[in-house]
């Protein structure tokens, strides 16, 4: 009766602790993508990051890149929740780690601030008047495309203080608005804006592919200073870049890696996306032999990986850091994972991550797992990176890789 009754305790300990670790993974579960991408055709993959979970594939996933249905699985026996799966091309790439020069002209003019002007005894901006805002970007004038600051200053100037109509682009809608110059001195006239038209820098390279010769770099898109909205490419040049110098990282100041750009472009920017920029190279680099396979969001595991980066010249290291946590808002590609620079000569030359390491790869278990993507200010050994799987797929947008490769 006595080992009846301790039976029916163990029984009921372990059925409510599996209905509580259910429940918290349920839970957990919710934020957990909708889709998932497979390279292989196995039923079953497990979701590295919360191993008690499991993807289970019908039997219409195949490797032809057709998609399918699935269930998110506890245990492998409770079901959680019904997923959608596709299947991709296990593509090779060539991890990058070395820096690289960027110069982005953008598609129109981006407003980056505003003003009032005194005229006649009066403030006024005819551009505010007319609903024209920071982070708009300015397309044409009266029907003439606009390139460059230069070309809309003598535009206006031409206006004589006659309308215009301004064709504008705001947040992927297309707009037209009349502004009234206003005449600041012999012909001379303004109205209101501070505007931009491009912008350089320097980051890294994440990865190369052979496939169909092109580039992924920076993890994050270009964004303008003033505005932090992501800038509008018309066209863009890749360089070569050389690292020469480092400004130390320290707790509220974040560091930098300080270069210089390389005469002759090496390559065209195809797109500036939330998730980096990608184009093609005129060139591969030799290291063919360093190929390896994109992970899916699934294989990406808390633990330690290395990070690829340049320090000096434009020849990488590699650095041991931590991913010390996971998360799979779909909403906010660039910050999936939470890193830990635990390498003791990086840390001691740049203090952790710093500016121009974004881009950075993250090599786990010999696959790509992502890039970094930005620093945490007041701790620079920690900060945030991208699935390399979210990359991919912009990229595959970019090039027409998948495209290309059927």
């Amino acid at each position: 009766m006595r080992a009846k009754k301790i039976f029916k305790f163990c029984y009921t300990v372990t059925a409510l602790s599996a209905l509580a670790l259910f429940g918290c993974t349920a839970f957990f579960a919710s934020s957990i993508p909708d889709s998932f991408t497979v390279t292989d055709e196995s039923t079953v993959q497990g979701l590295s990051a919360m191993p008690a979970l499991t993807i289970v594939k019908d039997e219409k996933v195949n490797a032809n890149g057709e998609g399918g249905n699935g269930q998110l699985v506890f245990a492998n026996i409770f079901p959680v929740k019904s997923v959608s799966i596709t299947s991709r091309e296990d593509i090779k790439v060539i991890p990058g780690g070395t820096p690289f020069g960027v110069e982005i002209f953008t598609s129109g003019v981006m407003v980056v601030k505003t003003e009032e002007l005194a005229s006649n005894g009066r403030k006024s901006s005819p551009a505010v008047d007319a609903g024209i805002k920071v982070g708009d970007t300015i397309k044409s004038v009266n029907g003439d495309v606009v390139l460059n600051n230069s070309q809309l200053s003598k535009l206006v100037n031409k206006s004589n203080g006659k309308p215009l109509v301004f064709e504008v682009s705001r947040d992927m809608q297309d707009f037209t608005t009349s502004v009234t110059p206003i005449k600041m001195g012999e012909n001379n006239y303004k109205i209101g804006l501070w505007i931009r038209d491009s912008s350089a820098g320097i980051g890294t390279t994440t990865f190369y592919c052979n496939e169909n010769g092109g580039f992924a770099g920076l993890g994050h898109g270009i964004c303008d200073v003033d505005t932090g909205g992501l800038m509008p490419l018309d066209h863009g040049m890749i360089l070569n870049a050389s690292i020469d110098t480092i400004t130390k990282g320290i707790e509220g100041t974040p560091g930098s890696l300080n270069g210089h750009f390389e005469l002759g472009a090496v390559g065209k920017l195809n797109d500036n996306m939330e998730t980096g920029v990608y184009g093609t190279v005129n060139k591969m680099p030799d290291n063919l032999e360093n190929e390896v396979s994109v992970a899916s969001i699934q294989e990406v595991k808390t633990g330690k990986a290395t990070l690829l980066t340049t320090l000096n010249g434009d020849e990488p290291g590699e650095y041991d850091i931590e991913i010390e946590s996971i998360g799979y808002d779909e909403n906010n590609k660039t910050k999936n994972m939470v890193i830990r620079i635990t390498d003791e000569e990086l840390k001691s030359k740049t203090g952790g991550i710093v500016q121009g390491m974004s881009g950075s790869p993250i090599i786990q278990n010999g696959k790509l797992a992502g890039a970094v993507t930005h620093v945490f200010v007041n701790a620079p050994d920690k900060g945030y990176a991208i699935f390399a799987e979210n990359m991919l797929s912009d990229y595959a947008r970019s090039t027409g890789l998948y495209d290309e490769a059927a």
